[in-house]
């Protein structure tokens, strides 16, 4: 089956559309030398509604809209990842049968490249396009990639994924073929803190970021934190006239329930204590830790949950490393080599599985702990 995407005619209020919705990505520069390629001298001085009122008007042909999406597009944030183990022993061989009928049933618009990488790793990169209906219609459709990496251990595998809709679907479907091939239902392991009270939630966090191995804390720059508080439903409100309901709407309005707090030692900070004993919990964290070993880079990481009222859907990533250098350490983030990206993706996996191993042990303990002055 043929698997190439159409491409559309682009009309000129689909083109000024573009012009002027991406100042940040197309300057008036530009604009100013793409006529001039074509020719056409316009004044510094016109409007940028003018020049690509003029610009669209012009015949575009394929090689003209690429060139005008290519300024549009940006890399943007890195995106974050998740992960999920499924607690069964798997082998590659295993992966590599349910990603090829994968691969042979996938949709039109996806592209699917397998390749093992090392002795326990299989990959399966899907390449597939997704509607945005929020932008114009020229820019609607975008292309992306999912890499999905396989990590086989001996009692367990490891799934890391981005952390969107798309390639948890992916995953969903590689799954449910896997439960065919051992015929059984594969338990599935994630991070989720939903049965935690806020404190535990919290202590996740702090565990998580000072308990990474050869790492030692350096600093938080960005937390977020959600109230434990739950709004009161309205129509549960007994009030005797309008203005007691009105007065109860506005304070209902006026209950704070997230904050997000950016600068350095956020955690020792007034502000966070402050929120921390009025029962907020963390639910999203981005930390600096030194490495204790050479040559002694300061790595920065995030980590985070997707829903922040549950804990769920936890997600995480390795922004960049502030190197270290004869003069000190340099002030802007750079970028980490790919096999020591992986490395560190790894440790942020194994200490957030058990920490909530030892969250949840300790929970339990708990729970058993007779009460002070109780016959055990």
């Amino acid at each position: 089956m043929d698997k190439t995407i159409l491409h559309y005619c682009a009309t000129d209020k689909e083109i000024f559309d573009v012009l002027m919705s991406s100042k940040q990505q197309i300057r008036a520069t530009d604009l100013l030398e793409w006529a001039k390629d074509r020719g056409i001298f316009y004044s510094p001085k016109d409007s940028r509604e003018t020049l690509a009122s003029n610009l669209s008007l012009l015949t575009h042909d394929y090689h003209d809209l690429n060139t005008i999406l290519s300024h549009r597009e940006h890399s943007g944030k890195a995106e974050k990842l998740t992960s999920v183990i499924l607690n069964t022993p798997l082998t590659i061989d295993d992966i590599k049968e349910v990603s090829k009928r994968y691969k042979e049933e996938a949709p039109i618009d996806e592209k699917i490249i397998t390749n093992p990488n090392g002795p326990n790793v299989y990959t399966v990169k899907v390449e597939y396009s997704e509607i945005d209906y929020s932008k114009t219609r020229l820019v609607q459709r975008r292309y992306k990639e999912a890499d999905i990496e396989f990590i086989v251990e001996d009692d367990k595998t490891l799934i890391r994924m981005p952390a969107n809709d798309k390639a948890r679907e992916i995953v969903d479907n590689l799954k449910n073929r896997l439960d065919a091939k051992k015929k059984t239902d594969i338990p599935i392991y994630l991070i989720e803190l939903t049965e935690f009270s806020p404190l535990k939630r919290t202590e996740f966090f702090t565990s998580l970021i000072s308990k990474m191995p050869n790492f030692k804390l350096s600093n938080v720059t960005s937390v977020k934190v959600e109230s434990n508080i739950k709004e009161p439903d309205e129509n549960e409100l007994e009030l005797e006239d309008d203005q007691d309901k009105e007065q109860a709407q506005q304070e209902m309005l006026a209950l704070v329930k997230n904050v997000a707090l950016k600068g350095k030692s956020l955690l020792v900070s007034a502000e966070y204590q402050q929120l921390k004993g009025k029962g907020f919990f963390i639910t999203s964290i981005v930390w600096r830790s030194s490495q204790i070993s050479d040559p002694y880079p300061i790595i920065e990481f995030e980590a985070g949950f997707e829903d922040q009222e549950t804990c769920t859907g936890f997600k995480y990533n390795v922004r960049g490393a502030f190197n270290y250098q004869p003069s000190g350490y340099t002030r802007t983030i750079r970028p980490i080599l790919p096999d020591q990206k992986q490395k560190l993706l790894t440790l942020i996996e194994q200490t957030a599985y058990i920490t909530l191993t030892e969250l949840r042990t300790k929970e339990e303990q708990d729970t058993i702990r007779p009460a002070d002055g109780a016959n055990p």
